[in-house]
């Protein structure tokens, strides 16, 4: 089965947690930062309207999403998701069959109401569309089914698995995590990479320094 290595940004507090419960959180779809999610057709008809608030209902009772990037050198995805650098962020060994690329767009794509094409072609840009603005994100998504909600946080988690391998722990360029206290919370979990991240010198860019010594120019 072929792998694909993807990033999970966070607070550090919250990455920490979830290295010593080896979990990973479910969004939900009404905490997401993108209004548009799941509303990213054009709709000039009021019963399309209609029809595509039923379904984000539906999908938000029934489904959450985890969200990966493809990298983790971009910035913004720091700023935006870490903490402002202050957090951390996590790598994955996925399936690649689990996970599929959001595809961008500049407009609203157009959609014929009563339908003319297949549900299953609609609710795949429905699931999988977003405004290009977000391009820099590099998203790839899966949805969850839910389960069991946390009795403690009240969220739903995926724990880590032989589909979801934890193979990375990058501490943000501000982050206070040190080394010691991630391998404290990793535990038993072997064959992880724990790195300490840099401003590079030579590009805008997030870059591996180590702990304590430099070990790239960037």
């Amino acid at each position: 089965m072929t792998t694909i290595r993807l990033y999970h940004f966070l607070p550090a507090e919250h990455a920490l947690e979830n290295l010593r419960k080896r979990r990973i959180k479910i969004a939900e779809i009404d905490q997401l930062n993108d209004p548009f999610e799941l509303w990213c057709v054009a709709q000039d008809n009021k019963e399309l309207r209609a029809r595509l608030r039923d379904y984000k209902r539906t999908m938000d009772e029934g489904f959450g999403l985890l969200c990966f990037c493809r990298g983790w050198n971009n910035p913004l995805l720091w700023s935006h998701y870490a903490d402002k650098h202050r957090g951390m962020c996590l790598g994955f060994d996925l399936e690649e069959n689990t996970v599929k690329p959001v595809t961008y767009v500049e407009e609203r794509v157009p959609i014929q109401y009563p339908f003319i094409e297949p549900l299953e072609t609609i609710s795949d840009q429905l699931l999988w569309t977003k405004y290009i603005g977000w391009k820099y994100e590099e998203e790839l998504r899966s949805w969850i089914k839910f389960t069991d909600r946390d009795p403690e946080t009240k969220l739903y988690f995926c724990n880590f698995d032989e589909k979801i391998r934890l193979k990375e722990v990058i501490a943000g360029t501000l982050c206070k995590v040190t080394e010691r206290e991630i391998r404290e919370a990793l535990g038993d979990i072997r064959d992880v990479g724990v790195i300490k991240a840099r401003l590079a010198f030579k590009t805008f860019r997030i870059v591996r320094m180590g702990w304590g010594f430099d070990t790239s120019s960037g």
